[in-house]
């Protein structure tokens, strides 16, 4: 398959989000599970993406994202929640933290509201 990205690039650009190489360590994600993530994501991406539109720098970054929100997903469905929980956030650039549910009680708010 021609991928917008090809899965071991998203894999090697999510290393230069803060906090992701310190997730997969802390969490012993094998890198076949990364891979496997990766190619799902890609493959999404590709079947969902116009072929008449341009993929930028910014839509690389949302890609990166959503592989690393479903490596969370991944890591939360196998270890359960005591495993202690990331979450993706821009400060001001894309990075991993810790998971706060007050922060994703607002963030749920504002998005309710349109803000």
């Amino acid at each position: 398959m021609n991928y917008l990205v090809d899965p071991q690039t998203l894999i090697f650009n999510s290393h230069r989000v803060n906090g992701f190489t310190k997730m997969i360590g802390d969490e012993e994600i094998p890198q076949w599970d990364l891979l496997e993530i990766a190619q799902e994501v890609a493959e999404e991406w590709t079947n969902d993406w116009p072929e008449d539109e341009g993929f930028g720098s910014s839509d690389m970054t949302y890609m990166i994202k959503d592989f690393i929100d479903n490596v969370i997903t991944s890591v939360y469905m196998k270890n359960g929640m005591g495993s202690g929980m990331y979450m993706t956030k821009f400060t001001p650039s894309l990075s991993i933290v810790e998971y706060s549910e007050a922060e994703h009680h607002n963030m749920v708010q504002r998005m309710e509201q349109g803000i």
